[in-house]
């Protein structure tokens, strides 16, 4: 299956909106790509980023996505980057 990368805003998020982000990005087989660290203003950086290998299309992915968005109650932006397999020979 085809690897998926992808980063996710939103909107006037607290610590708590995240979290709940995350949760539902593991229920939809997503792994955090890396901790999320507070900014130097003592904010939260506003952009998530996930790894999932078990979506089948660009088209299955966005809808996870924007469904597990939606459930923070907060506006939202996402990009989501299919990476190509590589083929040796």
């Amino acid at each position: 299956m085809p690897k998926f990368t992808t980063s996710i805003r939103l909107q006037g998020a607290s610590e708590k909106d995240y979290a709940v982000l995350t949760r539902e990005m593991r229920k939809n087989s997503f792994s955090p790509v890396s901790e999320n660290k507070k900014n130097s203003s003592g904010g939260l950086d506003t952009t998530f980023v996930f790894n999932s290998t078990s979506h089948k299309s660009l088209l299955d992915t966005t809808a996870v996505v924007s469904l597990a968005a939606a459930t923070t109650g907060k506006k939202y932006s996402f990009t989501v980057i299919r990476e190509k397999n590589r083929v040796d020979g």
